[in-house]
């Protein structure tokens, strides 16, 4: 009796959800420069745009700011927006590399680098956390659960 208890017990440990699988992942926003005119842009927008296959955006040049590559929160958003994990985003610019394509994104540091590069570029677009955004940025997409949203 005492052994079919434990192994029940047991069993109901293994199946239960741990605390990492119960963690909500950060909300992640697409922010562009104050002056930019956009108020909303989806997935179809800002694909070529950190593909760089779309270099201009209302009239000016764009200029789109990575975080570095082992990011969680670049992850998510290459994967979201890209449609790509690690490897196959590697793999998109080498690609690029080869054809003599635009080159990718700059990369920048943290997220208030990010703040910061786009604050001071007309044509900036990046991405950060919900938590890290400030008032320097204007806020232009969400993502949450994988999709791209209005703000």
């Amino acid at each position: 009796m005492k052994r079919s208890s434990l192994l029940l017990l047991l069993a109901l440990l293994g199946m239960s959800p741990s605390a990492p699988s119960l963690a909500v992942e950060e909300e992640i926003v697409v922010v562009v420069n104050r002056a930019n005119p956009a108020r909303a842009a989806g997935r179809d927008t800002l694909r070529p745009i950190f593909q760089t296959t779309r270099t201009e955006w209302y009239g000016r040049s764009v200029s789109p700011f990575n975080l570095p590559e082992d990011s969680p929160v670049r992850q998510r958003f290459d994967r979201a927006v890209l449609g790509l994990d690690p490897d196959g985003v590697a793999r998109y610019w080498i690609d690029r590399k080869i054809r003599g394509g635009e080159r990718p994104p700059r990369k920048v540091s943290s997220p208030g680098a990010v703040l910061r590069s786009v604050a001071e570029e007309e044509g900036g677009v990046g991405y950060v956390a919900a938590s890290d955004v400030n008032a320097s940025v204007k806020v232009i997409a969400r993502i949450r659960d994988g999709q791209v949203m209005p703000p």
